[in-house]
């Protein structure tokens, strides 16, 4: 009888953080929100002939923590653009050049779309096409 009582008390703990989660969902798109406006904000702040390197880290924690959140909410397209931007920002080697920016810019303008747009899971077939249309400008910076 432990072994039900048990495997009942995982169910019960299961279905606990689920609906927890669910809870939070509501508050959690709220600060998407705000999380993708600030993006945008400081990216419109930049000075684009030059950058300052805390701007740029500024852009990656924001991103970085959009990463982390989004996906425990349902956003799987979110966390795989925010996963592209730090992946650019990581790969530029010092001081952003205009390539680097404008593939910036690409990832902030288009997760600020997908947020706009209340775009749950990966998008399907079109989320994948973006985090590829994404994905490729590392390649070409």
């Amino acid at each position: 009888m432990a072994d039900a009582d048990s495997t009942n008390s995982r169910a019960d703990r299961l279905a606990q953080a689920e609906a927890a989660i669910n809870a939070l969902k509501g508050e959690y798109t709220h600060q998407l929100q705000a999380d993708a406006a600030h993006l945008q904000q400081v990216f419109a702040s930049l000075d684009q002939s030059n950058p300052s390197p805390a701007a740029i880290e500024e852009l990656f924690g924001i991103a970085h923590n959009l990463k982390g959140q989004a996906g425990s909410f349902g956003y799987d397209l979110v966390t795989s653009i925010a996963a592209s931007l730090c992946d650019q920002v990581r790969e530029m080697s010092g001081i952003a050049s205009g390539q680097d920016l404008k593939a910036i810019e690409r990832h902030v303008v288009v997760l600020g779309r997908v947020v706009e747009k209340g775009v749950v899971g990966t998008g399907g077939e079109t989320g994948e096409k973006i985090v590829q249309s994404l994905r490729g400008l590392h390649a070409r910076t």
